[in-house]
């Protein structure tokens, strides 16, 4: 296929899941009013509707999948040029001389998720740049175990020397200092979500640019050590992680407060839909429902082996789920780490883009040979970067909402939690650009500020597209 055919495919792709999210939004809200015959409505609705959304899929499923092989083949070399270029930027041949970036990072409340993607904002600068980043995980005293963790950025390049002279800035809870040279112009333009200008024609053809590339860089500062990769795979073996499988990232203890509880059944209505698609596909091929469940909530597998018997569910049982230590030890970020590698190897996740883990899951997902655009679920805010600039999109179409449901006094933003409540909807004309705002998002409904009228509010997500910045970080031939 073309690009303008795979990009129609695409399309529909979103569009149909932008509908299926629709409905099923729609069927929450009738289905918590009364009286019951509405109920009786919802049941007849679901029972129709389910089966006919998931042929659907299906159907452009298979169609997508005619240019899969190509495509996958495209990624792969893709994403090896990427890792490439982030390699050859962090190993100079002379690392006397060679410019360094110095990232020290001292915030001891941020989870581990957050962690690595302060350490992204470093690595995106240090890349554009041609910095070798360096770093002392040492630092982070609330995380003992951490600095063994993972495989230091460079092979040829650890020098920690001058530190306290090279040129200082403050970013978040970071400190970024760079030696010898200065910092160029480069740090506006090296940012997560902003593509390299020589792979953005190429990357834009077969994956979602960029998710794409933040997924490489993430995926570089995460490479894990020899003895890590050893009790990854031992714990695979113990839990009899197997494939096909779903997983789902059900945060508990410390979500309270950040964004709005979800029962179960919300990541599992997902669960259940894709498993019918793969059944569809797959008719002659016994099927065991396997859901791998992360989670810190002990109960919650007990009840989740209640409520569904008919699913096998695989967790990584922790000392920190076990609450026996807190999540700031080693044991526990062993287990949140095996559970970030394990839900990237699923088939198919459901997450929360509020969450952390949630994105991180969804950014090492990139580095699969295909776009896990549409085997990744969030069940609240859209994917956004740690450090952006901020994403945009650009309206295609016009909409006119209803006055009863237009934006009026949006003008300034109120708290997260108030903001992912609202219902209002944005005038569009074409040509308009939009801030987007990551939680204020609904899957078929997308929030953000319109440059135009000076309003925040939801407006759909077909009516606009994604506007992609290339920018120009070395290649170095590649």
């Amino acid at each position: 296929f073309d690009y303008q055919t795979k990009d129609l495919i695409k399309n529909a792709m979103k569009k149909t899941t932008q509908l299926v999210e629709l409905f099923r939004h729609q069927s929450e809200r009738l289905g918590q009013m009364k009286p019951n015959a509405t109920k009786s409505i919802l049941a007849h609705f679901k029972r129709l509707s389910g089966p006919l959304e998931n042929s659907l899929i299906n159907d452009l499923e298979i169609l997508r999948n005619l240019s899969a092989k190509e495509d996958s083949e495209e990624i792969q070399k893709l994403n090896d040029i990427a890792q490439n270029i982030i390699h050859t930027s962090q190993n100079p041949k002379n690392c006397q001389k060679a410019n360094k970036l110095h990232c020290s990072m001292k915030h001891t409340s941020c989870g581990f998720g957050c962690i690595v993607h302060m350490y992204e904002i470093c690595m995106f600068v240090a890349v554009g740049e041609a910095r070798s980043m360096q770093y002392d995980l040492n630092q982070l005293i609330a995380y003992p175990g951490i600095n063994a963790t993972f495989k230091y950025p460079s092979d040829t390049c650890v020098n920690r020397t001058n530190f306290a002279k090279s040129l200082e800035k403050m970013q978040l809870h970071r400190k970024m200092k760079l030696s010898p040279s200065p910092l160029t112009e480069h740090l506006a333009v090296t940012h997560a979500s902003w593509i390299p200008d020589k792979l953005l024609p190429r990357i834009k053809r077969v994956h979602t640019p960029s998710a794409w590339w933040t997924g490489q860089v993430v995926s570089y500062i995460v490479r894990l050590q020899k003895q890590v990769k050893s009790k990854l795979k031992k714990a695979k073996e113990k839990i009899k992680f197997a494939h096909p499988i779903a997983g789902i990232h059900v945060r508990r203890r410390d979500k309270i407060g950040e964004a709005y509880f979800l029962d179960l059944e919300r990541y599992m209505d997902h669960v259940e839909s894709w498993y019918d698609q793969y059944m569809l596909q797959h008719p002659e091929e016994r099927v065991i429902r396997r859901v791998y469940l992360a989670t810190d909530d002990a109960e919650l597998v007990k009840s989740a082996n209640t409520k569904y018997p008919e699913y096998q569910f695989i967790t990584y049982v922790s000392d920190y789920m076990l609450n026996v230590v807190n999540r700031n030890s080693d044991s526990a970020i062993n287990g949140i780490l095996f559970d970030t590698f394990l839900l990237k190897e699923c088939d198919f996740v459901v997450v929360t883009f509020s969450s952390n883990i949630g994105r991180l899951v969804y950014q090492l997902r990139q580095t699969l040979p295909m776009d896990p655009s549409f085997n990744t679920i969030s069940l609240d805010d859209r994917h956004s970067y740690c450090g952006e600039k901020g994403q945009h999109h650009v309206a295609i179409m016009d909409h006119n909402p209803p006055s009863f449901i237009k934006c009026n006094d949006t003008q300034h933003r109120s708290n997260t939690k108030v903001m992912r409540s609202w219902t209002c909807e944005l005038e569009l004309k074409i040509g308009d650009k939009i801030q987007k705002i990551p939680f204020l998002h609904h899957e078929y409904l997308t929030g953000g500020y319109n440059r135009r009228t000076f309003l925040h509010g939801l407006y759909p997500a077909h009516k606009a597209k994604d506007i992609l910045i290339p920018a120009p970080y070395p290649t170095f031939g590649l």
